[in-house]
């Protein structure tokens, strides 16, 4: 098993997918207190450092690793300073903290690092960053894997569009750099432009979320998340999420105390008279009067899900978008799933923190197939030896 770092680590979406390709990601480190308690359940193991990432000095990411290398720093530091959707501000600091994962980088000289983030790093003050990033990567002693990609979750499995900028290097000395992944899906949405026609399609929404409970059934579900399942899983997407798929990458990973019959991340939104009947009225595919929600379709792949805004940035929550058939915005569960998390996985019980949690995350399965092109240029480095 390798080794691995994770800086910024959110609720663990990049962990649970560098973890299922056999690099073990031994540290976390993350500042949010709801992401932390997440943290600490879904990956007893890590040890978790809750402090920001400014105040962590690089030794201290070391203790408790009995001398072994870091074979790899992964993170998606904070990127609403240069998100395509927000104001592009050079002086948000939270577009600085990227450079605290170089800092670290310098200090620890792992193997390899694996930065993921918005594309409005690539285009943000006109090109300026990205050009200044890769200056301070190399000066640290890292070669970057060029050009620079864009990989789009939907072309790895997860049912959702989400396009993600992935920063790939390695060590100088190594002389081997990981190749970004090939497309192990046909997006949905881009089929009929006749893109990768020979690989299995994309889960779509139906196929992701159907089988999950239909909340606004429940009275309790205003105050708790957790509820019994209704029904079975029946598509494989549905069965890999719930644990019920034997050829599964998430088969062997650490469950926790999940009870296999009761789902969570399943609070529900109370909606008045009127967004409801404006919900029903809306086609699937267009947004909402009034609220501007979008609606997901059944059989395509959901938007993007946003994450909305921590407390120090006014407490704004994402918009989620509407369910295909039933009168309300998505549950935290149904948004995990079009995140490609598995079931046993916790997210905060409140609907604001869980779902922010959520947006935030990097897909598992998206994260799952860069770390397998990671993993192949550590087991040459290991044969080599």
């Amino acid at each position: 098993m390798y080794t691995a770092v994770d800086l910024f680590a959110g609720v663990g979406g990049m962990s649970l997918g560098f973890q299922m390709a056999g690099i073990e990601p031994k540290v976390g480190v993350e500042f949010d207190k709801s992401c932390i308690e997440a943290l600490k359940h879904n990956f007893p193991s890590k040890r978790i450092i809750g402090e920001d990432v400014r105040k962590v000095k690089s030794e201290e990411l070391l203790e408790g690793l009995d001398d072994e290398e870091i074979d790899v720093l992964i993170g998606g530091p904070p990127c609403q300073g240069f998100s395509l959707i927000g104001l592009r501000d050079p002086n948000d600091e939270r577009s600085r903290l990227i450079f605290e994962f170089i800092r670290i980088a310098k200090d620890l000289q792992p193997k390899f690092l694996v930065i993921e983030n918005v594309q409005g790093m690539l285009s943000a003050q006109k090109g300026e960053f990205i050009k200044e990033l890769i200056k301070i990567i190399e000066e640290a002693g890292y070669t970057i894997r060029l050009p620079i990609k864009v990989l789009n979750a939907a072309d790895y499995g997860v049912p959702q569009n989400r396009k993600r900028v992935f920063i790939l290097a390695a060590r100088n000395d190594l002389n081997i750099i990981p190749n970004y992944p090939e497309p192990t899906h046909s997006n949905i949405r881009e089929s009929e432009k006749g893109l990768f026609p020979n690989l299995p399609k994309t889960p779509s929404v139906s196929e992701a979320i159907f089988d999950l409970i239909d909340i606004d059934k429940y009275d309790h579900l205003v105050d708790s998340d957790e509820v019994e399942y209704e029904k079975p899983a029946v598509t494989d997407y549905a069965k890999m999420m719930k644990g019920e798929l034997a050829d599964n990458p998430y088969a062997n990973l650490y469950k926790n105390d999940w009870d296999s019959n009761i789902c969570t991340g399943c609070r529900r939104t109370v909606h008045g008279e009127v967004l409801t009947k404006r919900f029903i009225e809306t086609k699937q595919g267009d947004t909402v009067p009034v609220s501007r929600l979008y609606k997901l379709k059944e059989h395509d792949v959901a938007n993007t899900l946003r994450a909305g805004t921590p407390r120090e940035r006014g407490a704004y929550s994402a918009p989620r978008p509407v369910h295909p058939l039933l009168p309300r915005v998505i549950s935290v569960r149904e948004g995990a799933r079009l995140q490609s998390f598995p079931d046993w996985h916790r997210f905060h019980k409140t609907k604001w923190h869980g779902f922010r949690q959520v947006g935030n995350a990097v897909p598992p399965l998206l994260a799952l197939a860069v770390a397998k092109e990671v993993k192949k240029s550590l087991d040459i480095i290991k044969e080599r030896k």
